[in-house]
C-alpha cells in the first residue's frame, strides 16, 4: 500500500512506497498447506503409509516457507521519500541517503525508477525505486511535490 505525502506543519512531506501484498504466494501456500493437512489427517485415519504423512508435513514446511519468503520481499521491496524545504531523504532496504535540493542537477524517469542525478560534489546519483509501477498515483504525487520543490529551490515560480 503506497501512502501519499502529507505536509506537516513543519514543511515535511513523507511518501511511502510499498510493493502490492503477494496474493498469488500467499493463494498458492494456503492450497498447499490444506492440501499437507489433509495428507497428514488421511495418512493417520486411514492407516496409511508413513510415507504420506511424511510428505504432507514437507508440504506444511514449504507452504510456511512460502509465506515467510513472500512477505520479507513485499517488506523489503518499501522505499520511503521524506521531502522538505531543503532536501529529500531516501530510505530504502536499510539505507538512508539525503540529498540537498541544491545539489541535484536533473531528474530522469527510467520505468518506475525516478533517478536523481546529482552534481559532481554532491555524491552518487540516487533512485526512487516505485514497486507498484510509474503508474502509482502515490509515485505521481511524489513527483510532482520534486517538481514543486526543486522550481522553489531554483527560484522559479508558476507563470500567472
Amino acid at each position: 500500500m503506497s501512502d501519499g505525502g502529507r505536509e506537516r506543519p513543519d514543511g515535511r512531506v513523507r511518501f511511502v512506497l510499498s510493493a502490492p501484498p503477494p496474493l498469488r504466494s500467499l493463494a498458492i501456500s494456503s492450497v498447499a498447506a490444506v492440501l499437507a493437512a489433509v495428507m497428514i489427517v488421511l495418512g493417520s485415519a486411514l492407516d496409511l503409509p508413513q510415507a504420506v504423512a511424511i510428505a504432507g508435513i514437507s508440504l506444511m514446511v514449504l507452504a510456511i516457507a512460502l509465506v515467510i519468503a513472500a512477505l520479507m520481499l513485499t517488506a523489503r521491496f518499501r522505499t520511503t521519500a521524506i521531502l522538505d524545504s531543503t532536501s529529500i531523504t531516501i530510505i530504502q532496504r536499510g539505507d538512508r541517503r539525503t540529498v540537498p535540493w541544491s545539489m541535484i542537477d536533473s531528474v530522469k524517469m527510467q520505468g518506475s525508477r525516478l533517478l536523481l542525478i546529482t552534481e559532481p560534489e554532491g555524491g552518487p546519483n540516487t533512485a526512487l525505486v516505485n514497486p507498484r509501477g510509474s503508474t502509482d498515483a502515490t509515485f505521481a504525487a511524489l513527483i510532482a511535490d520534486i517538481q514543486r520543490r526543486l522550481n522553489a529551490d531554483r527560484g522559479y515560480r508558476p507563470i500567472s
